[in-house]
């Protein structure tokens, strides 16, 4: 290997590795389209018997002689966007990672080894470069550095045991993926100078002959000496270190430590003490690295130009969506958010611009919430399973969907010490098939079943008349609604069995083990949400806690404890004014805005514009098609993601978001348990993206609003929210998590009120402090406003050309579609299961295991 050989191979490497560390420039695509370079190029292949070498060049040669040089640098910026920046729909992954794993997940085990070569070398990846060093850039500008230093040892070391490994896997991907010949051209170039250089080291003098005109048409592009993706100067690995933080891949908020080896998420498990997981991690939890590192990231800001997507800087991508949300008038600029992590900043810009809001809520548990955030003061309360004898499931599956694996815990150990629980659902779910009792139902007649219970109670004097008389409002009227003495129509058992299927004897005895046992209670959840008049089924399935007096008594559903935080903003700082947002829709007893009514909405002009932050309307709104006209025909609409999505792909502007493991927040349970956590910034954000609260600074930067949002760092924000309570924020930050209230039974009587006080949050708010019957506000707005079960809609029902009711319910690996980038979780649920009766399925022809 002389010197004149390390030259030309150093040249090489440098010109490849311009080529892919980044979207190729205009004024190297005109230097490359100059004669001096084709000629040479051309050249240098002759003769040189790798017909990879030969034919990727003539492909790159005819490609640049065939386009004019704006034109194709267009094609080739999309193309990149679409292929490296993950745009477009079959992304090619330049990491060493993906191709030695077979998995889509990069910064694994081959990141450790690549470091020692590095350390070896006496270099680092520069921080300039916001792609990973792991990038197929970084290694080759590696290799010309070796051979730029003349260290021929780690030259032909990591040539042979690190970059042969993978490149060529990665060439098969670029060349499958690539709509440009360049690219195409290039793949094959590439595979063929690797198989050049192997044979080359090995002692085979093939293809020398294309050295000198090599080097002359790199020579003649000017590139820049200077290495673009390291820096010399060796770094030392970092300390093993474990943070204190909490997962947001769902809901619940589990406690959890962040493993990092050398500064790398390696692994997560439970954090100890934590009131929420109790220690624990679900497999979403458990797999968060994974979620971190999938390589189907969002990297850069994208910006849509003729229909496809290309790379914008920050400045330009941010200025483009300050200008799109000054274009959309007042109150007509919609504002969506799936997530809400650190919800207080973008919340507070939206909402001075006067923005209608939704978020996931009115396809989830709307309906529970106008029940119980009316007839109690929170939208979910929880049983205490712990001191349980006696539980009661309507519509949720607790060991697939549990806001917290502490919950989860408590229920198998209930269960296992000999508490009863029953639950009805028409689908022997993963709960329904541990409980002691599963009682199939007809889906959506929940209501009819716990009607007919209170109807027994009622009848058999077996309700707590203390709790009664003294905490609950409307008893009396609902009494007679369940008697029949209002309407004539005897909510009774029999009643109640044809409705649901369920025998009226199982129905009565049922009533009479709940309310007889000594600590019960009572749930229900989404799977009432989902369903025609789900608002009236949970008032009547809570009104068995109000009868038997099970809110917040051993063994029943707690009320809310959570304390308030402060405003983040402190002392001589200033919110900004929030403006009213119209109410786009209006129902019996909710106004705001309904997504299913998106393209009416869009139609009458209700919405010119659409600002997106971790959803997708698309696939979660139900009427795609709907949804996604809706979407086409507004004048703005932007997206805040960290992964490509649906809606994503119709947005004028995509801002990259990091994901919750990359920025932090301080945030109260916002369920049951009285704590404070704290999220941390595991990791330093990747690529060139950024954190939600850094977007929302520099829009507000450019929208005339920078001094209503002036931090820096935001931490500041977080003293401020801890400011006056007896705890710290180095103290959160420290334990990552501070436990605010120890926990009590019958809090109630000593607040005077179902409702808790003052400095402490609740959902909703009870208008009377007692438990409600009677749903004032439904009352007020002319609605029923009793518990009931009320018949769905003719429209709803099935009929001879719709035989079935479709319900959905949640899996356990999942949590909606915002894990779908989880190549770990895909695995082990990469699709949704069809359930259907075995009956109707035979009568179908449709067998076990089969797709429909």
């Amino acid at each position: 290997m002389d010197d004149n050989y390390m030259k030309s191979r150093a040249k090489r490497y440098h010109f490849l590795s311009t080529l892919l560390r980044d979207e190729i420039p205009l004024e190297l695509i005109a230097a490359m389209q100059r004669e001096k370079f084709l000629e040479s190029f051309k050249e240098s292949v002759k003769g040189c018997g790798f017909l990879d070498i030969i034919n990727g060049a003539e492909v790159i040669t005819r490609c640049l002689k065939s386009n004019d040089t704006q034109s194709l640098f267009n094609y080739l910026r999309y193309d990149y966007a679409d292929m490296f920046l993950n745009a477009g729909p079959n992304p090619v992954f330049p990491y060493e990672s993906v191709h030695i794993t077979g998995e889509p997940v990069v910064m694994q085990d081959p990141v450790f080894e690549l470091r020692e070569f590095f350390r070896k070398a006496g270099v680092h990846k520069s921080p300039n470069f916001k792609d990973l060093e792991e990038h197929i850039a970084v290694e080759m500008e590696f290799l010309r550095y070796l051979l730029e230093k003349g260290n021929r040892d780690l030259y032909r070391d990591f040539f042979k045991n690190k970059y042969c490994k993978w490149v060529s896997s990665f060439c098969d991907q670029l060349a499958a993926s690539t709509k440009t010949d360049f690219y195409q051209g290039l793949a094959h170039f590439i595979r063929g100078a690797m198989m050049c250089e192997s044979l080359r080291l090995e002692g085979f003098s093939r293809g020398e002959e294309t050295v000198e005109e090599l080097m002359l048409a790199v020579d003649s592009l000017n590139l820049d000496p200077a290495y673009a993706t390291l820096a010399e100067g060796s770094e030392e690995p970092l300390p093993d270190k474990q943070v204190p933080t909490h997962c947001y891949t769902c809901g619940a908020l589990c406690g959890m430590t962040a493993k990092l080896k050398d500064g790398i998420l390696v692994g997560t498990s439970g954090l100890n003490g934590d009131p929420k997981g109790g220690g624990r991690l679900c497999p979403k939890g458990g797999s968060a690295a994974k979620h971190l590192y999938s390589a189907y990231r969002l990297k850069a800001p994208l910006i849509k130009e003729n229909g496809r997507f290309r790379k914008a800087s920050w400045d330009e991508a941010l200025d483009k969506v300050a200008n799109g949300i000054k274009s959309i008038e007042e109150g007509k600029l919609g504002y969506f958010r799936g997530n809400d992590f650190i919800n207080w900043i973008h919340e507070a810009l939206f909402a001075h611009f006067g923005c209608p809001k939704t978020t996931h809520r009115p396809m989830c548990d709307n309906s529970n919430r106008m029940a119980n955030e009316h007839n109690l003061c929170d939208k979910r309360p929880w049983i205490n399973y712990e001191d349980s004898d006696y539980i009661l499931h309507f519509g949720m599956n607790e060991f697939a969907s549990s806001y917290g694996q502490r919950k989860t815990a408590q229920l198998k150990a209930a269960i296992k010490r000999g508490a009863k629980l029953v639950v009805f659902d028409p689908r022997r779910s993963e709960t329904a098939a541990a409980a002691t009792e599963w009682i199939p139902i007809k889906p959506a007649t929940d209501g009819a079943v716990a009607m007919a219970m209170c109807y027994v109670i009622i009848k058999n004097n077996l309700y707590d008349r203390d709790f009664v008389e003294n905490w609950t409002h409307g008893f009396e009227e609902f009494k007679k609604r369940v008697l029949g003495d209002e309407d004539g129509i005897v909510r009774s058992p029999e009643w109640a069995s044809k409705i649901s299927g369920v025998p009226a004897e199982t129905i009565e005895r049922i009533a009479i083990e709940f309310a007889k046992s000594k600590n019960k209670g009572t749930a229900s959840w989404t799977g009432l949400a989902q369903v025609p008049n789900g608002m009236y089924s949970t008032a009547a399935i809570q009104a068995l806690n109000g009868l038997c007096g099970t809110f917040d008594a051993p063994g029943g559903p707690s009320l809310p404890f959570k304390r308030k935080l402060k405003s983040p903003w402190g002392d001589g700082q200033e919110k900004p004014p929030e403006k009213p947002a119209p109410k786009l829709d209006t129902f019996g007893i909710w106004s705001g805005w309904a997504p299913a009514l998106v393209l009416s909405d869009v139609k009458a002009g209700k919405l010119k514009g659409l600002i997106i932050y971790f959803g997708d309307p698309v696939l979660s709104w139900g009427n795609q098609q709907a949804t996604t006209k809706a979407i086409e025909l507004m004048e703005f609409k932007a997206a805040i993601e960290a992964y490509m999505c649906n809606s994503a792909l119709l947005c004028d502007v995509i801002l990259p978001d990091s994901t919750w493991l990359e920025q932090s927040q301080v945030k109260p349970d916002w369920l049951y348990e009285a704590f404070i956590g704290y999220f941390a910034e595991v990791v330093k954000p990747m690529y060139d993206t950024k954190p939600m609260w850094k977007i929302t600074v520099e829009l507000a930067k450019r929208l005339g609003l920078g001094h209503y949002f002036p931090w820096e760092d935001i931490e500041d924000a977080f003293r401020n929210q801890l400011q006056g309570t007896p705890w710290s924020f180095g103290e959160l930050k420290e334990k990552g998590f501070i436990i605010t209230d120890e926990a009590a039974y019958y809090k109630y009587k000593r607040w005077e009120s179902i409702n808790p006080p003052d400095g402490y949050g609740s959902s909703g708010k009870s208008k009377t402090g007692k438990y409600n019957f009677i749903n004032p506000v439904a009352q007020e707005k002319g609605l029923d406003p009793l518990p009931d079960y009320k018949e769905p809609a003719k429209d709803l029902m099935p009929d001879s050309e719709y035989p079935f009711v479709f319900g959905n319910f949640r899996l356990y690996e999942h949590e909606h579609s915002s894990t779908f980038n989880n190549y770990q979780l895909m695995k082990m649920a990469g699709t949704n299961t069809l359930w259907i009766n075995m009956l109707d399925a035979s009568e179908l022809g449709i067998n076990n295991g089969e797709k429909v």
